[in-house]
């Protein structure tokens, strides 16, 4: 008797669990994502701005940011790719462009190919959206 009593509750448990499966909730939850399309949005105005597009916006999106470029930015430039711009984001923060030369470790023709392109070169404030992590040195963008 007590074994058949167990068999019926074990049945009755696996009844139970397979209802489940069918997910009743469904129609509930389909709603409430309609509900939430349709909902009227906000709209910020021009007073908000990302951080990294303000950056753009300065010399970053002309120049190599020395505080803030990564070294797929140094490519264009004949000589700064790769070892030169792994020495700038080592180094930096730089206050000026000009302190880019007092890095140490640099031989005399690293220190004339940074000569050359000085006009090539900003430095802003660093932004941390921009150098967190190891995107700078390797920001897993190969051309």
């Amino acid at each position: 008797m007590m074994k058949r009593f167990f068999n019926l509750l074990m049945m009755l448990g696996l009844l139970v669990s397979c209802l489940s499966w069918l997910s009743f909730s469904q129609p509930a939850a389909a709603h409430v994502i309609e509900a939430i399309h349709h909902r009227p949005m906000l709209v910020l105005g021009d007073e908000f701005r990302n951080p990294v597009d303000t950056k753009l916006g300065t010399a970053y999106g002309s120049k190599i940011d020395l505080n803030n470029s990564n070294v797929n930015a140094f490519i264009e430039y004949p000589g700064l790719y790769p070892t030169i711009a792994r020495k700038v984001i080592e180094n930096a923060p730089f206050k000026s462009v000009e302190d880019v030369l007092d890095m140490p470790g640099l031989s005399q023709h690293e220190l004339e190919i940074l000569k050359a392109n000085l006009d090539n070169f900003a430095v802003t404030p660093p932004e941390p959206a921009l150098i967190e992590g190891s995107d700078r040195i390797n920001p897993g963008v190969y051309k």
